[in-house]
This record gives structure tokens, sequence and C-alpha cells, in this order.
């Protein structure tokens, strides 16, 4: 229990220290990364691929949506060929956005393992991984 404990509890802390640092972005972890899946498609994208892709609930993409429909980052139209559906789009405003606080997450990110020598984060993360699996 200790060991799930001590996980969870770092977690919270990376997730709040990034947070503090998005924050002049207008974003949230969850936003931030919203605006990389899409990026990462490279074209429009249904929200159900977007909650597929970042593992979490139609609700939970919906919210994110309309969070960054409202600052401009996103935009959803419906599909031309198929007008049940709607398609996602990141915005030039999202792309630079973007381009801003990705440098600032990787940043932090990575100072949060400097105290960490390269070999104790390849321990790290294959240990990390045999629990995933």
């Amino acid at each position: 229990m200790q060991l799930f404990l001590t996980l969870y509890k770092t977690n919270a802390f990376s997730v709040r220290r990034l947070e503090e640092r998005l924050q002049p972005f207008g974003l949230t972890l969850g936003r931030l990364c919203l605006l990389v899946s899409l990026r990462r498609f490279e074209k429009p994208a249904l929200p159900s691929e977007l909650g597929d892709d970042l593992a979490v609930t139609r609700a939970n993409v919906s919210g994110l949506l309309n969070a960054l429909e409202k600052m401009g980052l996103v935009h959803r139209e419906f599909d031309p060929e198929d007008r049940r559906r709607v398609l996602v789009h990141l915005t030039e405003s999202g792309r630079n956005t973007l381009e801003q606080a990705w440098p600032v997450y990787e940043e932090t990110v990575m100072s949060g393992f400097q105290r960490l020598s390269e070999e104790e984060q390849a321990t790290l993360l294959k240990l990390l991984e045999k629990i995933e699996a």
C-alpha cells in the first residue's frame, strides 16, 4: 500500500506543479493533452477518437472541448460527409499556444527527474512498465 500511496502522491504533486506552470496559457494538463492528441492526428478528429487516444470518457472530452473552444484553441463543425458526426479542428491559435506551452511542459517534467541518474531513470521506467503489464 505504501508504494501505491507514494506513487499517487508523487503524481498528484507533479500534476499540480505542471498545472501551475501551464496556468499562464489557460491550460490544464487535460487541455494540453487534448491539444497534443489533436495535433498528433494531423487532421480533424472525432471527439470519440480523442477520448480513445487519451483514455478518458466522452464527458471528459466534452468538457475539455468546451473550454478549449471558448478559448479559441479548437473549433467543432459538422462533418460535411455525415452531419451526424462532429469534427474537432485545431485552430491556428491552438497551434501557437501549444508551441509556447510545450517547452514549459517538457522543462517541468524533466526537472522532476533530474535528481535521478540516467541508470535510475531507466530502472524506474522498467519497473513501472512491469506494473502496467
